[in-house]
């Protein structure tokens, strides 16, 4: 499977075929980094909407210490694990790594029974960074925000970075704090801080 989507670094990652994925550029996920700096080594990082998994990839290779990516299309889950899988010194690390294939509306819902492996470990975490990239024209940023903020993955000081379209504008709320809005070609990223 040929790909033009490539890693910060220049690294090629596996992408599906199909029009219905839209990857998070490099020059967003540039960006996120770049505005991150060194914050995201140890961290646990939650990909919501994960994809193809580039986000996932890049925290990995940022340094974050536990990754689990949430994508409900089982052909792209199985694209995200195979990109994770082919990063350097993997083999060390797989247990640090969740790829679930489950609907973000359903997986994020409070009190949920979220379907980890057991193997993992990672059923107790609570997220440093949580990366939400829902399809742009889906109408459910703001459900999926409240369901990700009344969460017990989540802690005090949790970095929610949400992607999405320009027309959008995500309102403060009693659960987050805006600490952060950037906006790149068609992209806008807002940065919530949960308190």
């Amino acid at each position: 499977m040929k790909s033009n989507l490539r890693l910060i670094g220049g690294r090629r990652l596996e992408s599906p075929r199909t029009i219905g994925t839209r990857p998070t550029t490099l020059m967003v996920r540039e960006a996120i980094f770049n505005i991150l700096k060194n914050t995201v080594e140890n961290s646990n990082w939650l990909d919501l909407f994960s994809g193809t998994g580039a986000i996932s990839c890049e925290a990995y290779n940022h340094g974050a210490k536990k990754i689990v990516a949430v994508e409900k299309n089982k052909n792209n889950s199985k694209i995200c694990l195979k990109n994770l899988y082919s990063l350097q010194n993997i083999n060390n690390r797989k247990n640090d790594i969740e790829v679930i294939c489950k609907d973000v509306l359903i997986w994020t819902k409070p009190n949920n029974e979220r379907n980890f492996s057991i193997n993992n470990n990672l059923d107790k975490i609570k997220f440093d960074f949580i990366y939400l990239d829902p399809p742009y024209r889906a109408n459910y940023h703001e459900l999926v925000l409240n369901q990700v903020f009344n969460c017990n993955f989540i802690r005090k000081g949790t970095i929610v970075i949400c992607e999405h379209s320009l027309d959008l504008d995500i309102k403060k709320n009693i659960l987050w704090e805006i600490y952060d809005v950037r906006t790149y070609g068609q992209s806008k990223l807002t940065f919530l801080i949960h308190i």
